[in-house]
């Protein structure tokens, strides 16, 4: 279990540039939908229960996408520009008493900005995840103003969408080798086989 952690430890370091991309993206998105229905909201005033379920809720997504955006900047920036580095090398040329004391060793630097980064986008999913739940349901919530159905489709337009990109992830996935195969069955005991018992 220790190596299947770190293995997956290291494909989340190698493919983390790409989640902070898609990361970014989505959560743009999702601030500029939010801002564009919370001012056509705001027209039509607290009418009844679903436009203010539905402000509430993208008033509520909007700090959680701006701090995801904010975060996933950082993860990114922090990495290209090796903000310790720089630090470390500010207050040397300015002559700071003992400033290596309060930095980690050059050796240990590079493995904490990896787990620095690795927390930074474990918050920033959670960051992700809900402000996207927050925008669904200020858009359930504005199209249930117009028509119940209308959001009841919609909602399941959503539900379907997500299993369809389960489906594909899954189709898309290489079948299982055959060796693959024999260590999931796991060691055959040659008792068994000849109908012994074990």
């Amino acid at each position: 279990m220790d190596a299947a952690l770190k293995a997956l430890a290291g494909l989340v370091e190698r493919i983390t540039p790409w989640l902070v991309e898609v990361g970014s993206w989505i959560l743009g998105g999702m601030i500029a939908v939010n801002l564009v229905v919370i001012a056509a909201l705001i027209t039509v005033g607290p009418v009844d229960v679903a436009v203010r379920i539905a402000v509430t809720a993208f008033a509520c997504a909007l700090p959680l996408d701006v701090a995801g955006i904010v975060l996933l900047r950082l993860i990114k920036d922090v990495g290209d520009i090796r903000i310790d580095d720089l630090a470390l090398k500010a207050f040397q040329k300015a002559r700071f008493p003992h400033i290596e004391v309060y930095f980690p060793p050059a050796s240990a630097r590079r493995s904490l900005a990896r787990r620095s980064a690795r927390i930074a986008l474990g918050y920033a999913v959670v960051l992700v995840t809900l402000a996207i739940m927050l925008t669904l349901i200020g858009i359930a919530a504005s199209l249930w103003h117009m028509a119940a159905w209308i959001a009841e489709v919609f909602l399941a337009t959503v539900a379907a969408s997500a299993l369809l990109m389960v489906v594909a992830a899954a189709h898309a996935m290489p079948p299982e080798t055959a060796a693959e195969q024999a260590l999931k069955r796991g060691p055959r005991d040659p008792r068994v086989e000849k109908g012994e018992p074990a």
